[in-house]
């Protein structure tokens, strides 16, 4: 056997045991969620995580490389910038379907925040307001507007709370837990117990007012972050948009989110956008 037979094995094994990691993570969080969400048709659940599936397929396999590119990740060019943050486990690479369409609708621009999100969450908060004082900086504004995904969320929302909101002008949160996740099994990190639903993290902040405007945009069927419930902001000011059927990654590529994000960060709006297109979600 060559040294290019051996690569290849190498290079297969590594794909088959990536492949079958993600039927895993599909398949467990799947039927984790069932305990905490609506009642679906078995077609529409299937549909999910098969999207679920394609877009882990296609966004983890580019994690290192965005490590090292994607600061700039589209948007216009003369707008509030717009700083996304992404979410547990993951980077930037989360966010170009939505750095896209704020281009196409020339808001932005757009700038991804990477972070290590197994650190506490009040650390990366600091970490954040570094970054967003450096685009501030480099654009000459005094503000800009954040996206965030997932953990992303309550990294943002420490940021606010801790600056009262000085440097942000609006704020979106997709798949965010602001309540914690009711999973109860491992999770990694320093951050983990702030994650969990009843954590002294999460009781503290449930009566935080938001300092600023913010817009929730999570799913009926989340099987990362569920219930639903826990990701709502209505109670501390926020706005909540509730949308059918999207898995956790499947959001930050759903043509009805990303409509949802650029309306809120242009007009003000967000809730009929997503009302109104809720029959397309998958």
């Amino acid at each position: 056997m060559t040294s290019s037979d051996i690569l290849q094995r190498i290079a297969l094994g590594i794909a088959l045991a990536f492949v079958v990691g993600i039927a895993i993570y599909v398949a467990a969080s799947f039927a984790l969620m069932r305990t905490h969400t609506s009642k679906r048709p078995t077609s529409d659940a299937l549909r999910s995580a098969f999207a679920e599936g394609m877009w882990a397929l296609v966004t983890q396999p580019l994690l290192p490389l965005f490590y090292f590119v994607g600061r700039r990740l589209g948007g216009g060019r003369d707008g509030v910038p717009v700083v996304m943050v992404h979410g547990y486990m993951q980077n930037r690479v989360d966010f170009v379907r939505i750095g896209r369409a704020l281009r196409d609708a020339n808001a932005g621009p757009a700038y991804g925040f990477n972070y290590p999100w197994f650190s506490r969450v009040e650390d990366n908060a600091e970490r954040l307001a570094k970054f967003v004082d450096d685009v501030c900086r480099e654009r000459g504004v005094d503000k800009v507007d954040l996206v965030c995904h997932s953990l992303g969320g309550l990294v943002a929302t420490e940021y606010l709370r801790t600056t009262a909101g000085a440097r942000v002008r609006k704020c979106v949160t997709i798949a965010s837990p602001h309540g914690g996740v009711a999973w109860q099994g491992p999770i990694l990190g320093a951050c983990a117990n702030q994650l969990r639903a009843g954590s002294d993290h999460a009781i503290a902040r449930a009566s935080h007012a938001l300092p600023v405007p913010c817009l929730s945009i999570y799913s009926t069927h989340d099987n990362v972050v569920h219930p639903p419930a826990t990701s709502m902001l209505a109670a501390r000011g926020g706005r909540d948009v509730v949308v059918e059927g999207h898995s956790h990654l499947a959001l930050l590529f759903s043509p009805v989110v990303a409509e949802a994000v650029v309306d809120f960060l242009r007009y003000g709006g967000g809730d009929a956008v997503a009302a109104s297109s809720a029959s397309r979600a998958a």
